[in-house]
């Protein structure tokens, strides 16, 4: 099972890096006239890819390194990965967080002392919510976070995620 797992990460990835190739070749084929608009839209659609690609490749890397699907991963300056968490529909804000902070506490806390630093924020405040759910129902969400000083800071909005890059 693991093994399926591991190739169906694979063909995200190897899929998303198609993606970039070929947006970037179709970008290059604009003609030099080519309307602002038109420019915009290409470098729109380039930087989604670029994005959907880092997102297949950190979720190899995590599961490389943890053997699951969902898992946290310390690396240089910055945590990365996903958490995947049973959420009752319609529970309340405060419940919602409680249970994020309960998940994922742990791991983050581990990753911290990985890198030898110590939390800023709440484990929640890491996390961001992907649409949808997975196939067993549970809400998945992205961690992020990067070493600041001794500190280790969410990274979730767009602008740490700008300044990840």
């Amino acid at each position: 099972m693991t093994d399926d797992v591991r190739k169906e990460l694979e063909a995200r990835k190897n899929a998303a890096e198609a993606e970039v190739v070929r947006l970037r070749a179709e970008h290059k084929k604009l003609p030099e006239g080519a309307g602002r608009s038109e420019q915009r839209q290409a470098s729109a659609a380039r930087e989604a890819a670029k994005e959907k690609l880092e997102a297949a490749t950190n979720a190899l890397r995590v599961f490389d390194k943890t053997g699951n699907e969902h898992g946290l991963v310390a690396e240089e300056d910055r945590v990365f990965g996903t958490v995947a968490i049973k959420l009752a529909p319609g529970i309340s804000q405060d419940a919602r967080v409680r249970a994020i902070d309960d998940a994922l506490a742990e791991q983050l806390t581990a990753a911290a002392n990985e890198l030898g630093v110590v939390l800023s924020a709440a484990p929640s405040r890491y996390t961001r919510e992907r649409p949808g759910r997975d196939a067993e129902g549970r809400t998945v969400l992205e961690v992020a976070g990067r070493v600041e000083s001794d500190l280790l800071t969410p990274a979730v909005s767009r602008g740490a995620k700008l300044r990840r890059s």
